[in-house]
């Protein structure tokens, strides 16, 4: 029984593997800013599946990059430090950098670091920078393929019901209707910005899920809310799964 149990397992491991394989191909080499949008971090266990996931997608050959702020943390730089070491722990190399640095952020992404950037730096250390705006910042100038809000909420709802998927007019639409919070519409427009401006997907997806990031990314239902600038921004393997 238990030997039968165990091979069921294995396959759908396997089957998970084969899924993700075609995302995998798309988003090799590709740059993805994570923005740790949150009041605070989530739990140890969270965190740690958080940091599982982004030292995971640069092992595949992605470029991730993480701009946090987390207010519960009174030393920003302290906090941006112990962040990267936890990234490390994972058994990849990263770097704490202070404010947007472009060439900084293009030197360690050459040499295989990711960086972990609080936005602020000496010259701005008592100026109030929104983590959201930075990460859209970074995001634009790099030319990234993803801008991926993690925070407290789980995507974007209408009418009580998360929208696993939303074209660019939906969300600006969506936004118009001001029904969201202070945070969520900073998050939300900040997705907007950056999708006119040349990055190709931005998601809003809940931190406190287990993996998240890559259910996210390697699924086609994923488990958030992904915002496209239309329908010509599906991936080609996805179109068989959409239309």
């Amino acid at each position: 029984m238990s030997k039968e149990f165990n091979r069921e397992e294995i396959l759908k491991k396997a089957s998970i593997l084969i899924d993700a394989m075609p995302y995998i191909r798309d988003f090799a080499g590709k740059i993805v800013v994570i923005c740790l949008s949150l009041s605070k971090m989530p739990s140890e266990e969270a965190e740690i599946s958080m940091m599982q996931d982004i030292a995971l997608l640069q092992s595949i050959g992605m470029k991730p990059i993480v701009v946090h702020d987390c207010k519960n943390k009174a030393d920003r730089y302290r906090e941006n430090k112990r962040i990267a070491k936890e990234i490390e722990h994972c058994k990849v190399k990263a770097i704490g950098v202070c404010g947007i640095d472009f060439q900084t952020l293009n030197i360690s992404m050459q040499n295989d670091y990711i960086p972990v950037i609080t936005p602020n730096d000496v010259d701005t250390e008592d100026k109030l920078i929104y983590p959201e705006d930075t990460a859209c910042e970074i995001a634009v100038g790099l030319g990234a393929e993803k801008l991926v809000f993690l925070s407290e909420d789980a995507g974007i709802f209408d009418d009580g019901k998360l929208l696993p998927m939303v074209m660019r007019n939906e969300a600006e639409n969506l936004l118009k209707k001001g029904a969201y919070g202070e945070a969520f519409a900073r998050r939300l427009k900040n997705s907007l910005i950056a999708i006119d401006k040349g990055v190709g997907r931005a998601h809003i997806i809940d931190c406190k899920v287990e993996h998240g990031l890559l259910l996210e990314f390697f699924s086609v239902d994923g488990i958030g809310t992904v915002i496209m600038k239309d329908h010509s921004k599906y991936y080609p393997h996805e179109k068989n799964f959409r239309f």
